[in-house]
């Protein structure tokens, strides 16, 4: 099995973990994908580290949508074109400061 995901790495301070949650919170999660691999019995756990790439694409999306503000506002309004680039600006600030990871994983299930 091959997968991509966004999680967010064990070890990490309560309240840094309350700051990825409020970000994001389908990537909060206490148990890190090896851990949750090896608990579903998978094995030859391979973990490739892509967040620099991830980092590299959120920014330039925050970027695309701030050169198309103008267009975004009108057609989605002002407060959720906001909401949205404030939700963007927390992710990359959370990406940045090593809260949010995004890797690429390869296990084997025996049998």
């Amino acid at each position: 099995m091959a997968f991509y995901t966004i999680y967010t790495p064990s070890g990490i301070p309560e309240e840094s973990y309350r700051r990825v949650a409020s970000v994001d919170p389908l990537v909060a999660d206490r148990k890190e994908p090896p851990e949750m691999l090896r608990l579903a019995r998978f094995t030859d756990i391979a973990e490739w580290d892509v967040t620099a790439e991830y980092l590299r694409i959120a920014r330039a999306f925050y970027e695309a949508e701030q050169h198309h503000a103008d267009e975004l506002r009108r057609a989605e309004g002002e407060p959720a074109f906001e909401q949205r680039q404030v939700g963007n600006r927390a992710r990359l600030a959370a990406i940045e400061a090593g809260l949010i990871r995004r890797s690429l994983f390869v296990a084997r299930r025996p049998g």
